[in-house]
């Protein structure tokens, strides 16, 4: 038997078949079979998704408690202003000095922000002793030290000067924290 003569077989056993359901709702019923089919692999991505989205949520509540107003964050630090209108400030990696200066001077905290041998020298000594400790506290979270900046504490006309020691990438920063005289070269205002 040739191609040929196995088509004209076919058709004639075609002709001989009767079926009660109509062509119309065969093809309905293949096509409702193949949706369900793809409804598992859907709803696996929908689920990925979601569960990203909570992830990331549970991530920001966890280093935002309600009490804390929206901050800036990035791997090397982070700055999170109070509502009692504390500033905390952690530094993890001591990079951005730029981006940490000026996100302290958004949050109205008159700064400048170097490495300890590249130290602005616009910047000089605020006159006077034990007036940082009234700006300034340290505290332990999570193993880090938090620097906590009380803005209102700040003698008038003076500023902060942030400068690590360490400028390696991945290593554990030294920051120092001293009261400078506020000028726009030195602080920004």
């Amino acid at each position: 038997m040739n191609d040929e003569e196995l088509i004209i077989a076919v058709r004639e056993q075609r002709t001989k078949v009767h079926s009660a359901t109509s062509v119309e709702q065969i093809i309905s019923r293949g096509r409702a079979v193949r949706a369900r089919r793809r409804i598992p692999g859907v709803a696996g991505a929908l689920a990925v998704v979601a569960g990203a989205a909570v992830a990331v949520t549970a991530l920001v509540s966890a280093s935002h408690p309600a009490s804390h107003q929206p901050s800036a964050q990035l791997a090397a630090w982070t700055v999170v202003k109070q509502a009692d209108g504390n500033i905390y400030v952690t530094i993890r990696q001591f990079r951005d000095p730029a981006g940490l200066q000026t996100r302290l001077r958004a949050d109205g905290v008159p700064a400048s922000v170097t490495f300890t041998g590249q130290r602005n020298p616009a910047c000089q000594p605020y006159p006077g002793t034990g007036l940082i400790g009234k700006v300034i506290s340290v505290r332990q979270e999570d193993q880090r030290p938090v620097t906590i900046i009380n803005p209102s504490a700040l003698p008038s006309g003076a500023g902060l000067q942030f400068a690590s020691s360490v400028q390696r990438q991945g290593a554990v920063p030294g920051v120092g924290v001293d009261l400078v005289q506020a000028s726009p070269q030195c602080t920004g205002s």
